[in-house]
């Protein structure tokens, strides 16, 4: 009984060792009937918290932003955390690896920045209360820096329901870095400016997407 006992504590100990050199966020494809970890977050792939995004995991048949995601998984530059999104392996919750996964969406590589925002799309549409406090900065810091892109991006959906989302999430914590953040008047002059500066031969009916957004985010 002893000689077995040693034996399992061997085995043990040897599996603890061999893992503790493993390098995080390094999924790149589903790992069937096993529990993987991400910061404090476990995920076991028999649990579909992805239900609903339309996907297949087949990197050449889904598609984001009328490109097969597998341009976007191939290009080295792409984050692992994104890749492990896609996956389905990093379910995004209130730490501190989904704050980095969602402030990709405003890189400057725009061959990638499409992947990234598609991962803060779809957090947005999971989160509840604890997580929408995650997505508010990083969509409003988009819609800042690219609101050209936010609007066609915004447009593509008919039903309205992504525009919803994203203005939901910025109202919620979208200032939530800034003291002045209960100010709605100071917030709402403040990120229609941005906008503004940011947009590139902004029309008039532009301008005043731009002034409705900052209303309905800060009322």
């Amino acid at each position: 009984m002893k000689t077995i006992l040693f034996i399992f504590l061997t085995i043990y100990i040897s599996s603890c060792s061999d893992r503790q050199g493993e390098k995080p966020f390094a999924i790149t494809k589903p790992l069937t009937d096993t529990v993987l970890k991400h910061d404090t977050v476990y995920i076991n792939n028999q649990y579909n918290w992805q239900e609903g995004f339309g996907l297949t995991h087949d990197q050449e048949v889904d598609s984001i932003w009328f490109k097969p995601v597998k341009f976007y998984i191939d290009n080295p530059k792409c984050s692992p955390i994104a890749i492990d999104f896609y996956m389905g392996t990093f379910r995004p919750t209130d730490n501190r690896t989904t704050e980095a996964l969602l402030k990709l969406v405003t890189t400057d590589d725009s061959n990638l920045r499409p992947f990234y925002r598609w991962c803060l799309n779809k957090t947005i549409q999971i989160q509840d209360g604890a997580l929408a406090e995650y997505t508010g900065i990083p969509a409003r810091q988009y819609a800042e820096k690219y609101p050209t892109d936010f609007f066609e991006y915004m447009d593509i959906d008919t039903t309205l329901e992504k525009y919803k989302g994203w203005v939901s999430s910025i109202s919620y914590s979208g200032y939530y870095e800034n003291e002045d953040y209960r100010d709605a008047a100071s917030i709402r002059k403040r990120i229609t400016s941005i906008m503004k500066q940011n947009c590139k031969n902004c029309s008039i009916e532009l301008q005043n997407r731009i002034d409705k957004l900052g209303e309905k985010c800060f009322q």
